[in-house]
C-alpha cells in the first residue's frame, strides 16, 4: 500500500490543475546540503558571478549529497499521486540538472511545451509517454529568477486534443506541436523555496523561463 504523505486537497488539486508544489519532503540539511554540493561540483563560486558565466544548463551527476534528495517521503508522494504500485518506483541513480543562470533582458512569459515531445525521440502519446515527473529546487527562487512556469489545467485539454484524432496524434511531437490550438491562458510563475518539488502531469504544458536575478537557480528533474 501507497504511504499516504500527501493529503487528498493536495491530490485533488494536481488532478485538476496537472500539477503540484510541494514542500517538506526533503529535511532542511538535505536540502542545502545538496546546493552546497551542487556548486561545488560545478566548480563554482557563490560570491562570484563571473565564476559561472557561459556555465551550460544541463549537469549530471552521481554524488550521493544531490541523489539524498530523493527521499522515501519523496518517493512515497510520488507514487501517491501517480496512483501505481510502490514497488515499481526507485530511487534514481543519478541527478539530470537543469539549471538556469543570471542573463540581461526583459523578463516575458515562455512558450509552453510538453515533455518527450522531440520527433527524433519517437515517443508516442499512448500509452503515456511516462506516468509523473518531478522538479526538485535546491536553492531558493526570485521572481523571474528561472521558475517554472505552468499552465493550470492544460493536460485536460491536451488529453482532449489527442483523444479528438488518436491516429494524428500517435506521437507526443505532433501533439506538442499543436499544444496553444487548445486555448492555453492564464500561465501561472512557480517561485519555489529550497526543497520544494514540483510533480507534474506528462501531458502538463510548462516551460522554464528567463532568469533576472542576481544568481543561478538550481533543479533537477526526474521521470518515472
Amino acid at each position: 500500500m501507497t504511504k499516504r504523505i500527501l493529503s487528498d486537497k493536495q491530490v485533488g488539486q494536481y488532478f485538476q490543475d496537472g500539477y503540484l508544489l510541494v514542500s517538506g519532503l526533503i529535511p532542511d540539511q538535505v536540502s542545502a546540503k545538496a546546493e552546497e554540493k551542487m556548486w561545488q561540483e560545478l566548480g563554482f563560486t557563490p560570491n562570484e558571478p563571473k565564476s559561472w558565466e557561459g556555465a551550460e544548463s544541463v549537469f549530471h551527476s552521481n554524488d550521493a549529497d544531490l541523489i539524498a534528495c530523493y527521499t522515501d517521503d519523496f518517493l512515497s508522494a510520488t507514487t501517491q499521486l501517480s496512483g501505481d504500485e510502490p514497488a515499481t518506483f526507485h530511487k534514481p541513480s543519478g541527478i539530470f540538472a537543469i539549471n538556469t543562470y543570471p542573463s540581461e533582458g526583459k523578463w516575458d512569459w515562455p512558450h509552453p511545451h510538453i515533455d518527450h515531445a522531440i520527433k527524433e525521440h519517437g515517443h508516442k502519446s499512448l500509452p503515456r509517454p511516462f506516468r509523473i515527473a518531478a522538479m526538485t529546487y535546491i536553492n531558493d527562487v526570485d521572481q523571474h529568477g528561472g521558475g517554472t512556469v505552468v499552465w493550470p489545467e492544460s493536460h485536460h485539454k491536451i488529453r482532449m486534443l489527442l483523444e479528438s484524432d488518436i491516429e494524428k496524434y500517435e506521437y507526443v511531437w505532433k501533439l506538442g506541436k499543436d499544444i496553444r490550438t487548445v486555448g492555453l491562458d492564464n500561465p501561472v510563475e512557480l517561485i519555489p523555496r529550497k526543497g520544494d518539488i514540483l510533480f507534474y502531469h506528462y501531458f502538463c504544458a510548462h516551460a522554464g523561463s528567463k532568469n533576472t536575478s542576481n544568481r543561478p537557480r538550481f533543479a533537477y528533474n526526474a521521470k518515472w
